[in-house]
């Protein structure tokens, strides 16, 4: 009673109390910062380890011309002396400078460290930690772009990328011992952006259900690593081929298609079309090469006609490769269309075409990028319409990397768009006529276009506006500054995607839409979306469906560790899919600057979710096999969700993230669909499912525990 009485009375003038019979309570608790990141670097505090916050110190600018700064090692790689004078970049002094805005856990902007200096630079940051004891300590790394990491003089990382930065992109592991220890980072800027991300993880040393509440609070991306794994788990249902290559043959792939023949063709970024003889060989001493085509301009993307007639997109126009005489080779090139504008721009890149059924072609233009208009020449940031005689017609606007467009077995056109300016991260839209998709550049050219009385209507009425006279605007003003548009959802026309690819778990740079057309040689995903990513080097799976008549539906992992960034596929008579890559100028793992996969369906089919459905309540999850019961557990998934803000800002991160209420799933009788009843749906979400590792039937493990299905509409 005594005790009882002076713990109300200390709680009663707010003062801590303390039963003296019971210890003080043990350092190292699991901090929950409403992110993943802070989460990670508080916990560690808890934990009294180092997590990287304190002094940081920044060295730079030293010179990266021609990449030339990657592998050079400048002083402070040899000795960090913070007192030092360097020789610089256009023989500017450096020296060391406290760097008292660097944050871990935020992307920080690195050019403003040396307005001046905005291309071609290469900066050091440098910190110093104490730790009470050693441990193996993982960090989480992002740049823009080149990035080398060294931990007490020895380097840990050194990886040649070209990218924006984001958060979780590298990982490496930091030998730490006991007292003082070194972290130093160099980062190469070749143009563009210049910025870095820098987190802790937690180590091993940190109790396993601490690091397992932080997973489950905030499920970590991918990393190089767990790719690795997966790739491994998943050879076991779709084998993996390497293509071997000619000896003069540079296959930067920018096309790929198979003649009725089975022959295949690929166009590559160095202005050739190569054919490629019995490309599905089981010897692949029996594939050959030879070149069809030669003297193109960055040529991405072809379409066969017929055993003697390709069209390739090049830089300025779509152009027509005829093999009149059967010997192998194009010896007629004929310009179908090449009214869209070229400026000169490196990013002007041109994309396609895909052609629907009446024979009309549809060509995706990339914008430009960085300084002035990224729409300096007509059409760029449109999809335009290609009539088999030649003529062009603006289709559809708002485009800004749209690095893959396609027809679905059903009729409908697709593309795939790239993170950047306007465009928060990977997605992939239904693409409708007149439709704008949200990159303002283009804007530019409404008025040349077949839209531009409807979207005058909607500027008068004050439909796209907020509050000031659009009147007083020229519409050459449009994609310049548009301080005085309103954010999303004001755009009438604008569609929203019909899959968000989360950025770094599903992918970094999404490529072209392909459908599975094979009647099941391919394995169980037969009118399925397959979607390759140009960094990550994978494929990635897409299940689409229709609610209230609008696309929406779910993206899923589906195989990785190819040897370089996947920019196209195609489908082979047998089933097989071929994967074209490159990297050069974008960047992607694997460690090949080129060449072609092969993709084979084992015929062991692989335990995975199929696809998912919205429900009144919330989702089916319906798999390829049936689910072992006793596997399910009280809560056999996790569902989180998220959304993006629309900004001008390249790329941006999911914001207003939270866990939902998931109720008692119920499996049906087939033992294949699991019913999860999800509260508080709402449009405009991405929901992100983590599943407990449930087992199949016949005992096999689930290949891919993570899916993110974005919800545009509810059902009635």
């Amino acid at each position: 009673m005594t005790r009882l009485f002076a713990l109300l009375s200390a709680l009663a003038l707010g003062v801590a109390f303390t039963p003296a019979a019971q210890p003080a309570k043990e350092v190292g608790e699991y901090v929950n910062k409403g992110n993943r990141a802070d989460s990670a670097r508080a916990t560690l505090a808890s934990h009294k380890l180092p997590n990287l916050e304190g002094k940081w110190y920044s060295a730079g600018p030293f010179d990266n011309t021609d990449k030339a700064g990657f592998d050079f090692a400048y002083p402070p790689e040899k000795k960090v002396d913070l007192k030092a004078t360097y020789v610089g970049k256009g023989d500017a002094k450096v020296t060391w400078k406290e760097f008292g805005a660097f944050t871990p856990g935020k992307i920080v902007d690195l050019q403003k460290l040396f307005p001046a200096f905005r291309t071609n630079a290469v900066v050091y940051l440098y910190h110093t930690f104490d730790s009470p004891r050693a441990f193996k300590l993982p960090i989480s790394l992002g740049s823009d772009d080149h990035l080398s990491v060294f931990v007490n003089g020895k380097r840990v990382l050194h990886e040649e990328h070209v990218r924006p930065a984001a958060p979780d992109q590298d990982l490496a592991y930091a030998d730490v011992k006991e007292g003082t220890n070194e972290l130093l980072i160099k980062v190469c800027q070749e143009a563009g952006e210049w910025a870095v991300y820098v987190n802790p993880g937690l180590p091993d040393i940190v109790p396993e259900t601490i690091r397992k509440r932080l997973d489950r609070d905030f499920p970590p991306k991918a990393s190089v690593e767990s790719t690795n794994v997966a790739a491994k788990n998943e050879e076991g249902s779709y084998k993996l081929t390497t293509i071997p290559t000619a000896a003069d043959c540079v296959l930067e792939v920018g096309g790929l298609a198979f003649r009725p023949d089975g022959k295949l063709l690929a166009c590559t970024r160095r202005g050739e079309v190569w054919l490629i003889d019995n490309p599905t060989a089981a010897n692949v001493a029996d594939i050959k090469m030879t070149k069809f085509a030669t003297g193109l301009h960055e040529a991405l993307g072809l379409y066969v006609e017929s055993n003697n007639v390709v069209y390739v997109v090049q830089r300025p126009e779509l152009t027509k490769l005829t093999d009149s005489s059967g010997n192998g080779k194009a010896d007629e090139f004929t310009t179908v269309c090449d009214k869209w504008g070229v400026s000169g721009d490196y990013h002007e890149f041109a994309f396609g075409p895909a052609r629907d059924k009446q024979g009309n072609f549809y060509v995706t233009l990339n914008v430009g990028f960085g300084g002035g208009h990224q729409a300096k020449a007509p059409w760029r940031g449109w999809c335009v319409k290609v009539s088999p005689d030649g003529k062009m017609e603006p289709f559809a606007y708002g485009l800004r990397s749209p690095n893959g467009i396609n027809f679905a077995p059903d009729g409908e056109l697709f593309y795939c768009d790239n993170q950047g300016e306007w465009v928060v991260t990977n997605k992939m839209h239904h693409l409708k006529q007149g439709k704008f998709y949200g990159h303002q550049a283009g804007l530019r050219w409404v008025k040349d276009s077949p839209f531009a009385g409807k979207v005058a209507e909607k500027v008068a009425s004050g439909m796209w506006y907020d509050g000031t006279q659009p009147s007083q605007k020229k519409w050459n003003d449009l994609g310049r500054t548009l301080s005085w548009v309103k954010p999303a959802p004001v755009y009438p026309d604008m569609d929203p995607p019909c899959i968000w690819f989360p950025y770094g778990r599903m992918g970094k740079s999404v490529s072209e839409p392909i459908w599975d057309t094979t009647g099941g040689k391919f394995g169980p995903f037969a009118g399925q979306c397959f979607v390759g990513d140009q960094t990550n080097s994978v494929v990635m799976r897409v299940a689409l469906e229709q609610v209230n008549g609008v696309y929406q539906g779910a993206c899923f992992p589906f195989r990785s560790g190819l040897q370089c960034g996947v920019n196209r596929l195609a489908f082979a008579p047998d089933g097989s899919l071929f994967a074209g890559q490159t990297n050069r100028g974008w960047g992607s793992l694997g460690g090949k600057p080129y060449g072609l996969q092969r993709l084979a369906y084992t015929g062991i089919e692989p335990f995975d979710v199929h696809h998912i459905s919205l429900t009144k309540d919330g989702f089916a999850l319906t798999f390829t096999k049936p689910l072992d019961p006793d596997s399910l557990g009280k809560k056999p998934l996790s569902v989180s969700s998220y959304t993006y803000q629309y900004l001008s800002n390249y790329g941006g991160p999911e914001i207003d993230t939270r866990a939902e209420t998931v109720g008692a799933a119920e499996l049906s009788k087939d033992g294949k669909t699991l019913t999860v009843p999800v509260s508080g749906l709402k449009k405009g979400r991405v929901y992100e499912f983590r599943l407990a590792g449930p087992k199949a039937k016949d005992g096999a493990a689930l290949l891919h525990p993570e899916a993110y299905y974005t919800l545009n509409e509810l059902v009635k």
